[in-house]
């Protein structure tokens, strides 16, 4: 079973166009838009920059109450301004709910944004302390390590050969199987 790759940078894109001129948020500078060619330390980086952008964009519109009521009919401005703010006055208690739980998330966001940034980078210094401890304290384990990567390395190419050998053998034997049964007819 194959999985389509999302394309969640279009999405964000378009998400950020639909919502800037209907909430006034301009639309934040990006870096990039392929995470494929970047490199790890500085994927990070633009994952975190990304984040950042969302909760900027999260922050600035998510009071959905207070937006200005306008309108681009020049004959009908008057009227469909006026429409607007009766239909805002019924919603009301409606609006003032999401933009308290909109508020909400964003500061829940904002919090657990903060957090795994804060555990991101004591993992980085534990793994770099760790790292360098075992490799200063044990170095023939490390050695170990490396010639057992390099054998593991070895035995995976092994086993592709013998893969594509395999491949081979079984399509032989299928056009021999089909040879055999156009005979046998």
């Amino acid at each position: 079973m194959e999985y389509e790759e999302i394309p969640t940078q279009q999405i964000i894109h378009k998400l950020r166009q639909t919502l800037e001129p209907r909430i006034g948020i301009a639309e934040p500078p990006l870096l990039g838009t392929e995470n494929s060619a970047i490199p790890f330390g500085i994927a990070s980086l633009h994952a975190q920059n990304e984040d950042d952008e969302d909760i900027a964009l999260l922050k600035a519109g998510f009071d959905i109450y207070n937006i200005p009521i306008t309108s681009y009919q020049r004959r009908l401005g008057s009227a469909v301004i006026v429409v607007r703010k009766i239909v805002r006055k019924l919603l009301r208690p409606v609006l003032e709910r999401q933009v308290i739980y909109n508020f909400a998330n964003t500061r829940v966001v904002h919090t657990l944004s903060t957090q795994l940034q804060k555990l991101q980078e004591n993992q980085q210094t534990l793994f770099e302390k760790i790292e360098s401890e075992f490799s200063s304290e044990y170095p023939e384990v490390t050695a170990q390590l490396e010639t057992q990567q390099r054998a593991i390395a070895t035995f995976q190419s092994e086993i592709e050969q013998i893969k594509a050998v395999q491949q081979q053998h079984t399509a032989i034997l299928e056009k021999i199987t089909a040879q055999l049964l156009d005979r046998q007819k």
